[in-house]
């Protein structure tokens, strides 16, 4: 009898852990978002979110040319962000799972008009993690979306989800995540670049048709809650030399019209300098970077190489400053250098100013030395 009832209640026991996973849902019960877009007009807020197939992540298999990994865009508006996140549960089909979310896209509308909401209503959502890369865009969002994968491959493995990957084989503008906006929203003088996201139809095609693919064209200048400028890449050009986050850049070498070769700069160091004459701030700016030699296209002497890439990225990195300040955006952050060094003046000078607090003027960044130290010219001489 004591067997009997040994037996009974173990079975029981075992029933109850059995059935205790009838409610377990799997990878195929959610929806996985991987970007989100966000748009402001007119007092409406629009919501574009990518959805993606969570097997395809991490896919490698051989596919046909024309088959991009597939992409699905929601969209839905409201009268609040969370009122349009709520219209787009209405028609998801499936449980939406934010934690995969890669990628946050503004429209210029909503830059210029409603970041501060933003930035305080999306972190309040507990399942959204503060490493979301943060881009800008004047491209339509779900544009965007229908054409951020590129080739067979996997469909996370793009400028859009892993932009420091080719930030690192060329640099230009460093892309920025959703913790450093965050950090630096209450930082005085602070400016952050939200790199803009462009929309490229014809650089690469495949055997029946062009592919259109995304670029990184310039930024938006973001300082106390307000992205109102936009810098095209021509603009910026002096952002990748001043810019500690830089790993690979290449300066084009010319003389009197004629190309002379390439020179790839790494490692930059800074040291920046700002002293007060007459109550207004004089900076003066120290760059330095190793230099290696990549292309030699006419008889060429290393020290000629030295002296054209010092001279340009003094005069690029000068022009890119005076461009900020026509645009009152202090793209330097040196108004931010000087709060953390000189807070007192840094107050005196913001309250005088009649720009909005930007104290500096074009001719406040008084000199810009460069040093490139050639470390070598690959296994050639500098004859082509």
């Amino acid at each position: 009898m004591k067997k009997i009832v040994g037996t009974a209640v173990t079975l029981f026991a075992a029933g109850l852990v059995i059935t205790g996973c009838w409610d377990v849902k799997t990878v195929s019960d959610y929806n996985f978002v991987t970007a989100m877009g966000i748009d402001y007009n007119a007092g409406k807020y629009t919501i574009y979110v990518e959805l993606m197939d969570f097997g395809d992540m991490g896919s490698q298999e051989e596919t046909s040319a024309d088959d991009r990994s597939k992409v699905w865009v929601g969209k839905s508006e409201g009268e609040t962000l969370y009122e349009a996140i709520n219209e787009l549960y209405k028609t998801s089909q499936q449980n939406l799972y934010w934690d995969h979310l890669m990628a946050i896209v503004f429209s210029e509308g909503a830059l210029k008009n409603e970041i501060n909401v933003f930035f305080d209503s999306i972190p309040r959502f507990p399942q959204i993690r503060y490493n979301t890369w943060v881009f800008g865009t004047r491209e339509p969002i779900d544009d965007l979306f229908k054409n951020s994968t590129f080739f067979n491959l996997s469909p996370i493995s793009n400028l859009l989800h892993n932009p420091k990957v080719l930030h690192n084989q060329l640099s230009y503008i460093s892309p920025i995540r959703l913790n450093t906006v965050l950090a630096n929203a209450e930082e005085k003088g602070e400016t952050d670049l939200i790199p803009r996201l462009t929309l490229k139809p014809k650089s690469w095609e495949n055997e029946t048709k062009f592919q259109t693919v995304l670029k990184m064209s310039g930024a938006y200048a973001l300082n106390s809650g307000k992205a109102e400028q936009k810098f095209n890449e021509k603009q910026l050009e002096g952002i990748r030399w001043v810019n500690l986050k830089t790993r690979r850049a290449v300066v084009p070498i010319s003389k009197d019209g004629k190309r002379l070769g390439s020179l790839l700069v790494i490692k930059p160091k800074k040291k920046t300098k700002i002293v007060l004459q007459a109550g207004k701030p004089v900076i003066s700016l120290h760059i330095k970077f190793t230099g290696v030699v990549e292309e030699v296209l006419m008889p060429s002497k290393a020290k000629q190489f030295k002296e054209i890439a010092e001279k340009k990225i003094a005069e690029e990195v000068l022009e890119t400053y005076r461009t900020g300040i026509t645009k009152h955006a202090d793209v330097y952050d040196f108004q931010q250098y000087l709060y953390r060094r000189k807070p007192k003046a840094y107050r005196t000078l913001t309250a005088a100013s009649a720009n909005d607090g930007l104290f500096l003027t074009e001719d406040s960044l008084r000199n810009v030395k460069v040093t490139v130290n050639i470390a070598h010219s690959s296994m050639y001489d500098m004859e082509p």
